[in-house]
């Protein structure tokens, strides 16, 4: 009991990270802005290649993974994340436009935790975000 407890208030001290890998700056800067007002880091890549190295090199609590991305798709990124012992136990949640039931498919298929399309509603992903990581953050001001 007393290891279960420690382990919990030490996870309850330390901030949870999100690698968002997107092409889009838009995206970014829009995450960027909505987790980081519910106290969550957000580590930025701009392609799937540099956001591979970046998640291997400092691995978060989750990945947002864009699947259409100008060097490798999200699939792929996917695909090397869960093949890597470092990171294959990292949850990731693709964020994309691709909407059809093929894309949603096959993402879950290769190892990813929850798919949301853009345009995406805020709260839902970040409820999504602290379901696949675990955690519950805490309410921000304006939610109360």
């Amino acid at each position: 009991m007393e290891g279960n407890r420690m382990a919990f208030d030490e996870r309850a001290e330390k901030t949870m990270r999100v690698a968002v890998i997107d092409d889009d700056p838009d995206i970014l800067k829009v995450l960027r802005v909505i987790l980081g007002a519910r106290g969550i880091e957000v580590q930025e890549a701009l392609s799937g290649l540099k956001g591979f190295v970046m998640v291997k090199r400092e691995p978060p609590d989750v990945v947002l993974l864009d699947i259409m991305m100008p060097d490798i798709d999200g699939f792929e990124v996917l695909r090397k994340l869960k093949l890597d012992p470092e990171t294959a136990d990292v949850p990731v949640i693709f964020l994309s436009a691709k909407t059809g039931k093929e894309h949603v498919d096959r993402g879950l298929s290769l190892g990813a935790q929850g798919y949301v399309t853009k345009p995406f509603d805020p709260e839902q992903l970040v409820d999504m975000i602290e379901e696949v990581a675990g955690w519950r953050m805490p309410e921000t001001e304006a939610g109360d």
